[in-house]
């Protein structure tokens, strides 16, 4: 089976280690870990920071990509909300 894992641009740009172990976790339980290839910010240091046009452009982005995904489930590594 295969995860298509979300992994946040907090995640990726400051504590990648925790991006590896969670992929590590996840194939050590049996799964196929697959990264989208074009994924970036989710949007939520916009929202964050008032810059509401661009977060929805962000969080439309993400739901687009993972919209065209076909696997059986799929998680992300939570952002520091």
């Amino acid at each position: 089976m295969r995860v298509r894992l979300f992994v946040t641009c907090l995640i990726d740009l400051t504590r990648p280690e925790i991006g590896f172990s969670v992929i590590k976790l996840i194939k050590g339980t049996g799964f196929e870990v697959m990264v989208l290839p074009a994924q970036t910010c989710c949007g939520q240091p916009a929202y964050n920071s008032g810059e509401r046009r661009i977060a929805r452009d962000l969080a439309e982005k993400t739901l687009r990509e993972f919209e065209q995904l076909t696997t059986s489930w799929c998680r992300r590594v939570p952002a520091a909300a």
